[in-house]
């Protein structure tokens, strides 16, 4: 992963006292605990916008008449992502100086913008398997780019995963101890410790307010996302657009 120096700081290994002492001082569970370490990040590395996994891609060029592109192309060597906050087309071919957003559309939308005949601006895209699709069929060699969060790696070997550095932000270490915790209280049929660590990370269902929520929704609902703590910061406005007139 091409991650911004500084990003990771911390190892797998780091987390395995901590999944011993959620799990009551077992120490015998300490030799299994990485592989279950690991299996809590990807889940939550999956789902959840990290800063530390977000990169952006190299800059590439559409080819004319071509809507089908490998995923790979437009992301940096040996990456895959889970999400795509953004990505972006150069509009003002060949200049490239202004720029635009392509917006996601299920292959059954973007389907009609394929054909040879639908030639343009790009300005939709969807994935299909192993490929992206981009319409209106580009009628240009417009240059794009694509900001993703990479998928967290991991070596094949699980029985070498000690060393395997952590892309996660400090508040958040916790709830991978307690996930890998739980994975293990399954595996080890300890039923009672395992309902009580998933309660903790997804919030007890047995405690609901009035209208259906939960009263204690757990540390996952509980914890606040860089992305959503800039937000609380940003000006809002409302922007008043008046329709164009055409005249008689």
């Amino acid at each position: 992963m091409a991650l911004a120096p500084g990003a990771a700081t911390k190892t797998i290994s780091y987390f395995v006292p901590y999944v011993v002492d959620a799990l009551q001082g077992r120490t015998d569970v300490a030799a299994i605990a990485p592989k279950y370490i690991k299996r809590a990040i990807q889940e939550i590395c999956e789902s959840t916008p990290f800063e530390e996994l977000k990169i952006t891609g190299p800059t590439v060029q559409l080819t004319i008449g071509q809507p089908y592109y490998p995923a790979a192309f437009f992301l940096n060597p040996g990456d895959d992502y889970v999400q795509i906050p953004s990505f972006v087309i150069y509009v003002d071919f060949p200049q490239n100086t202004v720029q635009t957003t392509m917006f996601y559309k299920t292959t059954m939308a973007i389907d009609p913008m394929l054909g040879t005949a639908t030639q343009g601006l790009p300005s939709r895209w969807t994935r299909y398997g192993t490929q992206i699709f981009i319409g209106p069929v580009p009628n240009q060699n417009y240059s794009v780019f694509m900001r993703y969060q990479v998928r967290h790696r991991f070596p094949l070997d699980e029985n070498n995963l000690s060393g395997t550095m952590v892309y996660v932000p400090d508040t958040w270490e916790e709830i991978i101890a307690y996930a890998a915790a739980e994975r293990i209280a399954v595996v080890k049929r300890w039923n009672d410790q395992a309902s009580y660590l998933h309660n903790l990370l997804w919030g007890d269902p047995a405690s609901k307010m009035k209208d259906g929520t939960l009263a204690r929704p757990g540390l996952i609902a509980a914890r606040t996302l860089q992305i959503e703590r800039d937000g609380q910061h940003n000006s809002r406005q409302l922007m008043i657009r008046q329709a164009r007139m055409n005249p008689r």
